[in-house]
């Protein structure tokens, strides 16, 4: 379209005028060799800037930074483009780029999306402005390809003109770094030198450089991307001074990524070998089948990369409740929570408003619960009582947890805060099963949706471990927001980086950049089978620890007790915490960071007890001892404990070193020779505070961990001998802080430079 009219189709070369315009300005996508010699040659100056491609997996503007303009720059210099796109212009255009009339350049740092095209020519003050969806390349504008592209062209619209060029040269420009380096003009200019040396090569002004050089070229711009042109745009505040972070965490969710590029591969090749199954295979003249053939070939397509076994396990998850915001209306008691219908056609609304004495049977309930706990538990205290109390208020708030993360996070990193995962960490026989069935009755009135973890594959299955996390993968990520419920889950998961990670860290890292309704997962574990958990998955767990037994000789009796409970037990009050929670996230004025004083923790359950408190006094009934008032800390208070035993039963292995006050310990002495279990090392090393140890996460790796003596004693609760000193008592476990996080993995530039 040409100033606003349709016009017949221009040639490329009338579009980019080189006659009646002189000067050209383009922020293009890419372009190519061939087009800036076809079309560009005769300007007198040129300044082409290439921008970014859409990208996908990128969520936060960090992201932007490291995943989208620093990696599209590296990678570009890794696979020489600059030095390939210089080498094929022709030579007259090699000379304009040495010469400085010919501008090539990018922005190393920042993702530039604008494609706009602005020819002049200041002698007769003509000016040509070209917006659309097009490159710089032969391919936008060949005729033969199905494809669709727009292009406005507008003349001598000064305003328009003045306007993009203010633009670029206020707002663009400064973030602008040469595409053809320094280094990579040296080494041009230093060829032609040699060139005009020799008399044989007389004539020859074309400069194509070696591999040697161009992989010197390479490295040196690599380094000098991330040392000269990042730093500069750090040190001139363009970009965040926390960029650095976020280089450093950059492959934190790669693994996520990269499953997911892979599922995009698998879902390609299905796809290519439909169409080619489509159609007749020998005809001279091709044909589509008919309907009832591609249909069948469809049902085959979609199921194929999945197992018998596969189809099996995913459908044990069978519990969905969808949580629908732009749905909500509060008027009309719609919480935005949905279910399906009995028939599962389609979905309904889920809610309900309970009367008062529907509130009170609902409370009393949860109480006959609790006094169960009270009666038939050794050495039960109300202080323990609470971890099952939380439970059950972490389940109720589980739909809505992405919601709070998104309103509780001022920064991206707070949302591990609010953690998608409650494991019970429990010994045997101390009624962890029963509480997950409690908890499935009280929200979803059954108590069949448990998912048992060593059944999800059958056990001679090949790749068992990984294929049941890749299940319970989907089982989170079916969009239903009610929780995946999901008993005995093996030591193995938390112990192993490649279990653990993949799940609880990726998938919170998923969740705060990508605010998204993920199923949480509240699930069992045996606490006496060497239980332990890395530091960055306690990091993003809400762990409690259920260790106390039902008496043995009262199992019987506990047993029928229990049973009658449940009886009792249905979703009348969680239907009415639904529609209660829905108005508090429809409060702007809801206070979601609200922090524990003792701890500076967030307490995410907050609105939580204070719907529950409300209910007591709807009900006229006292809010039990047992209600906790703020988050646990249990592998804390847990890792303290171990560390503490560990020093009073093997204090001579703990050798002290005077002149930094630091304490050296064998750690590889927790052998099963010594009577330790065979992942002892792993559990110790883990339970262990980073800030405790001498070089941060240094001193807790190899063979000798490294202990800061002084915050060490303070820690455990113990004299410290070397001192003279008596600490303070520890916090209990709700009151401790968090551990710290493990550093993240080096980012890409440092895997290549070592």
């Amino acid at each position: 379209m040409f100033n606003g009219q349709k016009t017949p189709p221009l040639k490329v070369n009338q579009l980019f005028d080189s006659r009646r315009f002189n000067r050209f300005t383009a922020i293009t996508g890419e372009t190519d060799a061939d087009f800036v010699n076809r079309y560009l040659s005769k300007f007198i100056q040129a300044e082409v800037v290439l921008g970014a491609s859409p990208a996908k997996h990128v969520n936060s503007a960090s992201e932007v930074i490291t995943k989208v303009a620093l990696t599209d720059a590296l990678l570009a210099v890794a696979n020489k483009k600059p030095a390939k796109l210089f080498e094929a212009l022709s030579s007259g255009n090699q000379a304009n780029v040495l010469n400085g009339l010919f501008k090539f350049e990018y922005a190393p740092a920042q993702a530039i999306y604008s494609r706009f095209y602005l020819l002049s020519n200041e002698e007769s003050g003509d000016c040509r402005v070209i917006l659309g969806s097009i490159d710089l390349t032969a391919e936008s504008f060949a005729k033969d390809r199905n494809q669709y592209s727009e292009v406005l062209v507008f003349d001598n619209d000064q305003r328009l003109f003045n306007n993009l060029l203010d633009h670029f040269k206020h707002d663009i420009k400064p973030v602008l770094r040469p595409y053809f380096s320094d280094n990579l003009l040296k080494a041009a200019q230093q060829q032609l030198d040699e060139i005009k040396k020799d008399q044989s090569a007389e004539g020859t002004s074309v400069v194509i450089l070696d591999n040697d050089t161009t992989d010197q070229v390479a490295a040196q711009d690599m380094t000098d991307i991330i040392s000269h042109d990042l730093q500069q745009q750090i040190d001139s505040a363009i970009i965040p001074h926390d960029t650095t972070i976020a280089m450093r965490n950059v492959t934190t969710d790669r693994s996520l990524v990269k499953e997911e590029i892979e599922r995009d591969t698998k879902q390609h090749d299905t796809i290519y070998n439909l169409q080619k199954l489509s159609v007749s295979p020998r005809a001279a003249k091709p044909k589509i089948k008919d309907r009832q053939k591609i249909y069948q070939q469809v049902k085959e397509a979609l199921v194929s990369g999945m197992t018998p076994q596969q189809r099996t396990a995913e459908k044990k998850y069978t519990t969905f409740l969808y949580d629908r915001p732009m749905e909500r209306n509060l008027v009309n008691n719609n919480s935005g929570l949905y279910v399906p219908n009995d028939a599962g056609t389609h979905p309904i609304p889920f809610g309900k408003l309970a009367t008062i004495s529907q509130i009170r049977d609902s409370l009393k309930s949860i109480g006959d619960v609790m006094q169960g706990y009270q009666r038939y538990v050794v050495d039960y205290s109300d202080n323990y009582g609470k971890r099952f109390y939380e439970a059950i208020m972490y389940s109720f708030t589980a739909p809505f947890l992405w919601e709070i993360r998104t309103k509780a996070s001022l920064n991206p990193e707070d949302g591990n805060d609010i953690p998608n995962f409650l494991i019970l960490g429990a010994t045997a026989g101390s009624g962890k099963s029963t509480l997950l069935r409690i908890i499935n009755q009280l929200t979803w009135n059954t108590d069949r949706s448990l998912i048992d973890f060593g059944t999800i594959y059958p056990t001679d299955i090949a790749q068992k471990k990984s294929k049941t996390v890749e299940a319970i993968e989907h089982y989170m990520k079916t969009g239903s927001s009610y929780p995946v419920l999901l008993d005995e889950i093996e030591p193995y998961f938390f112990q192993q980086d490649q279990y653990s990670r993949h799940l609880v860290v990726d998938t919170m890292n998923e969740l705060v950049n990508n605010p998204r309704a993920i199923a949480p997962l509240i699930g069992t574990t045996n606490y006496d089978s060497g239980f332990t958990m890395l530091r960055e998955t306690a990091r993003r767990t809400y762990y409690l620890q259920i260790d106390k037994v039902i008496d043995e000789k009262l199992k019987g009796e506990a047993n029928r007790y229990i049973y009658n409970v449940r009886q009792t037990l249905n979703n009348t009050l969680f239907k009415d915490f639904a529609l209660r929670m829905a108005s508090l996230l429809e409060d702007d004025e809801t206070p979601w960071r609200s922090f524990d004083p003792k701890t500076g923790r967030l307490d995410f359950l907050a609105q939580t007890r204070q719907l529950f408190r409300e209910y007591y006094k709807m009900a006229g009934m006292e809010v039990p001892e047992y209600f906790a008032d703020t988050i646990c800390d249990d592998f804390k208070e847990s890792s303290r404990n171990s560390w503490a035993k560990l020093y009073l039963t093997q204090e001579d292995d703990f050798k002290y070193r005077e002149g930094d006050d630091s304490l050296l310990f064998d750690i590889s002495k927790l052998n099963p020779a010594n009577g330790f279990t065979a992942d002892s090392i792993e559990k110790y090393r883990n339970a262990l505070p980073i800030e405790l140890c001498v070089n941060g996460i240094n001193g807790k790796r190899g063979k000798f961990v490294e202990i800061k003596a002084k915050d060490f004693f303070n820690w455990i609760g113990e004299r410290n001998p070397y001192a003279g000193e008596t600490p303070a008592a520890p916090e209990v476990s709700q009151d401790r802080q968090q551990p710290a996080e493990k550093p993240k993995k080096k980012g890409f530039w440092a895997r290549l430079f070592g």
